[in-house]
């Protein structure tokens, strides 16, 4: 007879507590994640606007707790048991109730267990601890010194301070548009030219401060505001000059086939929607990583000598083929003519941020002089520059051609204040640049250095 092995049942319980441990080990009900508390990245808090906590599980969420300790004691917020299986929770931060002052830290702890079955049914918790500083003290600003006046498609420049310890962010508005407002000469003091953009019909402008606890200083720029009448041109389209002079401008930037298009008509929209825009991103995309440097005077421009002038800023060309509307467009700078293959000249310091054969402008230059002023110059027949050259006043930058949408030999010259065209003229003409930029400059550098 065999002997009876007495080792088996102790085999069959370890299998038995082999497979429980994997069971335990593997099954989604005994998950050992914790749950994870997402709490925004905030120092400073004005008790006005809400702050988000969030708390995640995969396994749902069984309670959570939020507390407020002050001098080690311990005061219990909010102590909530989840009825629902809820994998995603979300609540605002408590305030809690008591006497609190600018400069208080408030400091919470957060607990949070989950449905997990793990550590003998207890769950999985995850305490976060964080503290927040209140302030509920709103930035100073004010004016230092600002142009007396706007022109409806021109600009203005204002001067101010802004004080704060816990500054977070300072930004122009014309009630349409936010800038960016330059450091000027010491800290806490800043500038910024500001346009009036002719897609705008009205103008607003404001200083507008806010601080790290979500507190907001908004003042008022008085400029005077002047209204201005731009043309407008009612251009009929021939065919000849949309096989010829707009088929050349497809064909240059494009690789569309002309025979894709269906009639002129499209090819006229392809090339003064599509294209146009095109050109006028590639130059945003260049002039909008603005240069912090300080500009305390702009020079008058006079990219071309003696020159005359063949086509205003802010004319709104609308466009017929053959009695039927073709689209518009505005005309963002000023056309300007000498002889042909004319030098064309650097007014103002700066650095070269674009040389490119673009479609509707042709052969284009864009140079950055800081301050976020740059000034573009088109159908050009040769460049003298390359990106990233530096330049100087007087400098021979290229020489007119009639590239691109052209007719005849000629320079469109502009000039962009933070990416929007403005009207060129005003930066053409000594005594508006002395009168609204430049003594503004100048007298605000005086204050500033004998306060």
């Amino acid at each position: 007879m065999f002997k009876k092995n007495s080792n088996i049942p102790f085999y069959i319980i370890s299998g038995l507590i082999a497979c429980l441990c994997i069971f335990i080990y593997t099954s989604p009900k005994f998950e050992r994640i914790p749950p994870n508390i997402e709490i925004p990245d905030i120092t400073y808090w004005n008790l006005k606007w809400n702050v988000p906590i969030r708390l995640l599980d995969s396994s749902g969420i069984k309670s959570y707790k939020v507390s407020f300790i002050k001098n080690d004691d311990i005061v219990i917020l909010v102590d909530k048991k989840v009825e629902d299986t809820k994998t995603d929770i979300e609540f605002n931060l408590p305030i809690p109730k008591i006497n609190i002052v600018d400069g208080d830290v408030l400091k919470y702890k957060i607990e949070v267990t989950d449905n997990s079955k793990y550590k003998f049914f207890l769950g999985n918790t995850t305490q976060k601890e964080f503290e927040i500083i209140v302030d509920r003290i709103p930035p100073e600003a004010g004016i230092i010194a600002m142009s007396n006046k706007i022109t409806y498609g021109g600009s203005a420049v204002v001067v101010f301070f802004a004080k704060d310890d816990n500054l977070a962010n300072i930004s122009i508005s014309n009630g349409h548009q936010s800038f960016v407002a330059f450091p000027f000469i010491k800290d806490g003091y800043y500038v910024s030219i500001v346009p009036w953009s002719i897609h705008n019909p009205t103008f607003k402008g404001r200083i507008i401060v806010e601080d790290k606890a979500g507190n907001i200083k908004r003042s008022n720029i008085g400029f005077a505001r002047y209204s201005r009448n731009y043309r407008t041109s009612n251009l009929t389209l021939k065919d000849s000059f949309i096989d010829n002079k707009i088929a050349s401008v497809i064909e240059s930037v494009s690789t569309i086939s002309l025979d894709s298009f269906s009639s002129r008509l499209e090819m006229f929209k392809y090339a003064n929607e599509v294209i146009r825009n095109n050109d006028e991103n590639m130059v945003y995309s260049k002039i909008l990583n603005l240069d912090l440097k300080d500009l305390h005077q702009i020079n008058v421009f006079k990219p071309l000598k003696d020159a005359v002038i063949v086509g205003m800023f802010g004319d709104h060309r609308k466009y017929t083929l053959n009695k039927e509307p073709a689209g518009e467009s505005y005309h963002l700078g000023i056309d300007l003519a000498n002889v042909k293959n004319a030098q064309v000249f650097a007014s103002n310091d700066g650095v070269v941020v674009l040389k490119e054969g673009l479609g509707i402008y042709g052969n284009t230059i864009v140079i950055d002089h800081g301050l976020g002023v740059s000034t573009l110059y088109s159908h050009l027949s040769e460049f003298y520059v390359k990106e990233g050259d530096v330049v100087k006043k007087g400098d021979v930058i290229a020489r007119t051609g009639a590239t691109g949408l052209a007719f005849g030999d000629h320079l469109h010259f502009g000039v962009l204040i933070q990416g929007v065209f403005a009207l060129s003229t005003e930066f053409m003409d000594s005594r508006w640049l002395k009168t609204n930029i430049n003594d503004v400059l100048s007298e605000a550098i005086n204050i500033i250095e004998n306060r």
